[in-house]
């Protein structure tokens, strides 16, 4: 469970918000008019009392609001939000939870909550395509949402010794619509090379890069609003967040508190999707790192601000222990393909 918000600043509302899912489907509600925001979807949530935690405070709004109960072993921390409106500031505890089979079949016809409130059932496509009627605050939980299960990592081209091979072999075994970390360990010119040939064959996929491939391709003037950037801390350390665009979707790497905190520093500015954390288990890659095991990395994730992915050793298999330390996904190399 996340820690008790700061309450030490004033003129910041702390806020527990819900994401309530079941499957595909999200159930959101319609701000009445007299509120701040009237008018706007949102989802479910609202102001965190005094020394009250963000999930239970979320098990409570819910509750109040449109009457579902929830437990806390439903909710998986997402993140925090910070933004400032015009006439206010708001931090968002963001806490996603799946329904069961039950509270789905009781609410999926309601169409009114306990306060008159609309409520209202869409797909995720839906919900991004509304975006507009959200909250300006909301624009990174739809980024979350967004989030794969799995973050298929590239080996390097040396294992397959050119680049035709390893094109198609990712060609061939990637899923539809895979999230996929190209890193074939290669100057970024090739590997800007290998992007043309793997696009080429599969416009479906969702590609991370590293910085300086995302730097060539931006001094090329080249298109890049589709490439999400993955940054080490050694990277983030160098250059600063200022010279990074606010609106570049970002994974950042971590593996100790003190990243954990630069993290949460530039999840404040910027576009931060998630953080991977490493290593949970000895990887090939870095055996001289020592391993985290699934209690350090859930003790880092509960460090974090942004959703946590497990990296190192990982395998398909082990996405439900993942979840149940407080990840939203895992991240891997040769077990996950």
């Amino acid at each position: 469970m996340k820690s008790i918000p700061n309450k030490t600043d004033p003129l910041t509302v702390h806020v527990a918000v819900a994401v309530l899912r079941y499957g595909d489907e999200f159930l959101l509600a319609r701000r009445s008019l007299h509120q701040h925001l009237g008018g706007k979807l949102e989802f479910v949530g609202g102001k965190i009392q005094a020394d009250e935690s963000p999930a239970l405070a979320v098990v409570r709004e819910v509750h109040e609001e449109i009457g579902l109960k929830l437990n806390t072993d439903q909710l998986v921390f997402m993140g925090k939000i910070a933004h400032d409106y015009a006439d206010k500031s708001v931090c968002l505890h963001i806490y996603q939870a799946c329904l069961t089979d039950c509270q789905y079949g009781d609410f999926r016809h309601r169409s009114v909550g306990l306060e008159n409130q609309s409520l209202y059932w869409f797909k995720q496509d839906e919900i991004i395509a509304r975006a507009h009627e959200l909250p300006d605050a909301n624009a990174r939980i739809l980024d979350w949402l967004s989030l794969p299960k799995v973050l298929y990592i590239s080996h390097a081209l040396s294992e397959f010794g050119e680049m035709e091979k390893f094109a198609n072999y990712y060609i061939q075994h990637l899923p539809k619509g895979a999230c996929f970390y190209l890193r074939p360990c290669i100057g970024a010119h090739e590997i800007t090379q290998l992007l043309a040939l793997m696009t080429e064959s599969r416009a479906d996929l969702r590609l991370v890069v590293g910085w300086s491939v995302y730097h060539a391709y931006h001094q090329q003037g080249t298109d890049v609003k589709d490439l999400m950037v993955k940054l080490t801390h050694a990277e983030l350390d160098q250059f600063g967040a200022h010279d990074l665009p606010a609106d570049l979707p970002i994974w950042v790497g971590v593996h100790d508190e003190k990243e954990a905190r630069a993290v949460n520093q530039l999840n404040k500015s910027h576009r931060v999707l998630a953080a991977l954390i490493s290593p949970v288990r000895p990887t090939a890659t870095h055996p001289e790192t020592p391993a985290l095991g699934w209690e350090g990395f859930w003790h880092l994730a509960q460090l974090c601000d942004v959703p946590s992915f497990a990296l190192g050793g990982m395998r398909l298999s082990d996405l439900q222990s993942a979840k149940d330390h407080g990840a939203i996904g895992i991240a891997g190399i040769r077990g996950v393909i």
